[in-house]
C-alpha cells in the first residue's frame, strides 16, 4: 500500500513539474510575443511619422516652386495611400488620385528614353496641359499637406 502511495505521489510530482514547465514556457512565449508586438507597433509608428514628414516636405517643395506638380502628385498620392487613411480624412486630397489617373500612362525612366523626340514632346505637352487644368486644385491640396497631421 505504501509503495502505491509513494508511486502516486511521485507521479503527481512529476506531472506537476511537467505542467509547471509548460506553464512557464507559455508565459515566456507570451512575453516574447508582447515584445514583438511592441517592436512592430513602434516600427509602424516610426513609418507613419516618416510618411507624414515626407508628405509635408514634398508639398513644401511644390509651394516653393522647387518641384513640378506631376512629380509631386505621383509621390504624394503614393504616400497618402501608404497611410491607409479613412475616407473622410483622405477626401480633401482626392485631386491627387484624379490627376494620378491622368499621369500614370506616361512613360518614365528607360521607357521615356526610348521615345522619339516628338513622342517625348507630346507627352510633356499633355502633362503640362493636365497640370494647367488642375493647377489651382493641386496647389490648394499641397498647401494643406504642408501642415498635414492626420489623427493617430
Amino acid at each position: 500500500m505504501m509503495v502505491l502511495l509513494g508511486l502516486a505521489i511521485t507521479i503527481i510530482v512529476v506531472l506537476a513539474a511537467i505542467a509547471g514547465r509548460y506553464l512557464w514556457q507559455v508565459r515566456q512565449q507570451a512575453a516574447e510575443n508582447e515584445l514583438k508586438q511592441q517592436a512592430l507597433a513602434q516600427k509602424q509608428a516610426e513609418q507613419r511619422v516618416y510618411l507624414i514628414e515626407s508628405l509635408q516636405l514634398i508639398a513644401g517643395t511644390v509651394v516653393n516652386n522647387d518641384l513640378n506638380l506631376s512629380e509631386a502628385t505621383i509621390r504624394c498620392k503614393v504616400l497618402l495611400d501608404a497611410l491607409l487613411l479613412p475616407a473622410e480624412i483622405r477626401a480633401p486630397f482626392e485631386v491627387l488620385d484624379e490627376v494620378y489617373e491622368h499621369l500614370q500612362g506616361f512613360d518614365t525612366h528607360e521607357q521615356r528614353k526610348k521615345l522619339t523626340s516628338a513622342e517625348r514632346k507630346a507627352q510633356d505637352q499633355s502633362r503640362i496641359d493636365i497640370e494647367g487644368r488642375y493647377r489651382q486644385q493641386l496647389l490648394g491640396c499641397f498647401q494643406q499637406l504642408v501642415t498635414f497631421q492626420p489623427p493617430a
